[in-house]
This record gives structure tokens, sequence and C-alpha cells, in this order.
């Protein structure tokens, strides 16, 4: 009778034991869940921020470009006018 007792609680711990294990299962993949949605919207987060860099960078190549192109007219005029001056003395 003893003997069948110790078998039953050494089942019974071994029962509890998967039933304990697969209620980490269950919690383990609900995490692997909310770390999956987490992960998607960092990736749509920074697809959106990439954008915006993208956006950035080409309104300042368009604006470097037309300040570049104004001191060059600017400074082609100043020479313009210093050789006309020059030349007609004043």
């Amino acid at each position: 009778m003893q003997l069948r007792v110790a078998k039953l609680e050494a089942a019974m711990a071994t029962v509890a034991t998967r039933e304990d294990l697969s209620r980490l299962e269950v919690k383990l993949y609900r995490e692997i869940s909310d770390i999956h949605r987490e992960i998607s919207s960092i990736q749509r987060n920074v697809s959106g921020i990439r954008r915006d860099i993208n956006r950035i960078h080409q309104a300042v190549n368009a604006q470097t470009w037309k300040i570049l192109l104004t001191l060059i007219y600017t400074s082609t005029l100043l020479v313009s006018v210093t050789y006309y001056f020059a030349k007609n003395g004043g």
C-alpha cells in the first residue's frame, strides 16, 4: 500500500510539472506574440523615419543648389559691375 501511495505521489508531481510547463508555454507564446507586434510597430516607425529623412535630404539638397546658384550669380554680377566701373572710369 505504501508503495502505491509513493507511486501516486510521484505521478502527481509529474502531472503538476506538466501542467506548470503547459501554463508557462502559453505565457511564453503570448509574450512572443506581444514582442512580434511590438517589432512590427517599430519596423513601421523606422520606415516612416526613413521616409522623413529622405524628404529632408531632398529639401536640403534643393535648397543647397539654390543658395549656391544665388552666390554664383551674385559674384558674377559683382565682378561684372566692378569690370564696368574699372573700364569706364566710374
